[in-house]
């Protein structure tokens, strides 16, 4: 694990890359190997993650045992935020190729939000876009 600020970080499609630059604050960053864990079911919930490069899957298993993906994502977006509000995850994450990720745990992001306005609207859109692909999934059309 290393320890960055977001100013130092070359990842210029972070929604977070200007709004936490700022701010002195030091992010996690983790360098994941593919089929590796970034957390487990029912672990705490840290904050929000960003994928610096590579791609992640969540997933939970289902009543039959089996694995379903319930989202997707590379280089530049977030995942862990569907259990943001949660205290234990609802889902797992895994690498599924050598990934390089950051963790913006909850009160460097609340902070964040309360000083910068930008990021809180940035923010409210990225969580209605997500209700509403999660809305069209489950829709019957």
């Amino acid at each position: 694990m290393e320890q960055n600020t977001c100013i130092q970080c070359k990842n210029t499609n972070c929604l977070f890359k200007f709004s936490l630059s700022q701010s002195p604050k030091v992010i996690e960053n983790f360098n994941i190997e593919s089929e590796l864990n970034v957390y487990l079911e029912d672990m705490p919930v840290q904050g929000l993650y960003v994928v610096q490069s590579g791609s992640i899957q969540e997933y939970f298993i289902n009543r039959k045992g089996r694995k379903e993906i319930s989202n997707s994502v590379k280089t530049g977006e977030i995942f862990g935020h569907k259990d943001f509000n949660a205290t234990k995850h609802l889902f797992s994450a895994v690498a599924i190729e050598k990934s390089s990720i950051c963790l913006i745990d909850k009160s460097t992001l609340m902070e964040a939000c309360k000083i910068n306005p930008e990021l809180s609207i940035k923010l409210i859109y990225f969580f209605s876009d997500e209700l509403n692909k999660s809305d069209k999934k489950y829709s019957i059309i």
